[in-house]
């Protein structure tokens, strides 16, 4: 007897429970899988996320027999529709069995519900922000995510191209361990060194740590540096300050002055640079805060935490080409060697980003992630 596959709306608090619980399931096995904060979740399912001042989103559960077998969001962002003069939606938070036909059930569901609201193309996974865990993974299933890195099956991506799905873009991640640079900095690559210790000693530039009990000053610096540094980006739309706020502030019981650093050409902040413990080692080690009783768990792991995540070295674009991003490179490499850290992350970037990409191939990391999106015409 064939047993029906039904898909129904999220709605209710068991509802979320199925939806959050189905992860712990899907990857009971999988030693590689790193849990994102349920309470975090949460906030997503309950809509109390800063994306929903600007945007709409479902979600979605698949069943079979009663059982949950996969699970999707969809969403609009509004605001960003408006400023790139498009009607696209997302979808993301998708997991499911290894089977192409729950795969397609809850895929086209999601376009279904783009379709009625006028979109015309559906782009993801992303879950629901730019840099929220986006893309399947393209090989390397061999080494644990980083923060904010998602970790799919192999047969996500098969089922998407099987689909006839149309790359959008991919997003690298580099490793790179204590070894390349152990000891001294000077073990950096000479045309980094070279180039950082000539930009040092210009007195029009400078590095600066964050102070961060001047949040209001240094959060201002950032938000202007990022949205000039990726306007030259053909899709990118600003991202609005209050949900930008909110992201920095719940980042702050985690930031390290000495790895939050600006660049400055005549006492002006014109670049910044940021890097986190990678948080990823503490939430596995926490199962997600899954339960409540996990959270002495989560801050124990915090402070055993191994590797360092290095996500963004923004820098404005009137400034490129002085030589400032390699400066602020090479000072993050040394705050990271002070700070003990065995190895780094360095993500997510996109594959066509012109700094990024150069400075860690010739730093001698290599890409151990690489994430795929997609665009689906509807």
């Amino acid at each position: 007897m064939t047993i029906t596959l039904q898909l129904s709306r999220v709605v209710s608090p068991a509802d979320r429970r199925n939806f959050l619980s189905f992860p712990y399931r899907l990857y009971q096995r999988d030693p590689l899988w790193v849990p994102r904060l349920w309470p975090e979740q949460q906030d997503w399912l309950t809509r109390r996320q800063g994306f929903f001042d600007h945007g709409d989103g479902e979600w979605f559960l698949a069943r079979r027999g009663g059982d949950v077998v996969g699970t999707i969001g969809v969403a609009i962002d509004h605001r960003e529709n408006g400023l790139l003069g498009r009607r696209w939606g997302v979808f993301g938070f998708l997991e499911c069995i290894e089977n192409r036909h729950v795969f397609d059930a809850l895929t086209g569901r999601a376009q279904d519900w783009l379709r009625d609201r006028g979109m015309t193309h559906m782009a993801g996974p992303q879950s629901f922000g730019g840099s929220d865990y986006p893309g399947f993974l393209v090989g390397r299933h061999d080494i644990p995510s980083a923060l904010f890195e998602g970790h799919t099956p192999p047969y996500y991506l098969a089922f998407a191209e099987q689909a006839g799905w149309k790359k959008l873009s991919d997003s690298l991640a580099y490793r790179a361990t204590r070894s390349l640079v152990e000891g001294r900095p000077r073990e950096l690559p000479p045309k980094i060194l070279h180039v950082a210790d000539r930009v040092a000693r210009n007195p029009r530039y400078g590095i600066r740590r964050a102070e961060l009990a001047q949040f209001e000053r240094e959060f201002q610096a950032v938000l202007r540096i990022y949205n000039r540094s990726l306007a030259t980006l053909p899709s990118f739309a600003p991202v609005a300050e209050d949900e930008f706020r909110r992201f920095v502030r719940e980042l702050m019981p985690v930031l390290r002055e000495e790895l939050v650093l600006f660049a400055l050409v005549d006492g002006k902040e014109v670049g910044f640079s940021v890097a986190l413990p990678n948080l990823a080692e503490a939430f596995k080690a926490c199962g997600g805060l899954r339960w409540p009783w996990q959270t002495p768990m989560l801050w124990l792991a915090v402070r055993r935490i191994k590797g360092v995540s290095y996500k963004i070295l923004a820098l404005d674009p009137d400034f490129w080409g002085l030589g400032l991003d390699a400066l602020m490179f090479a000072r993050m490499i040394e705050a990271c060697l002070r700070g003990g850290f065995e190895w780094m992350d360095m993500s997510l970037t996109g594959e066509d980003n012109p700094q990024t990409n150069k400075l860690a191939t010739r730093l001698g990391a290599e890409e151990y992630k690489r994430y795929r999106t997609f665009l689906v015409e509807l």
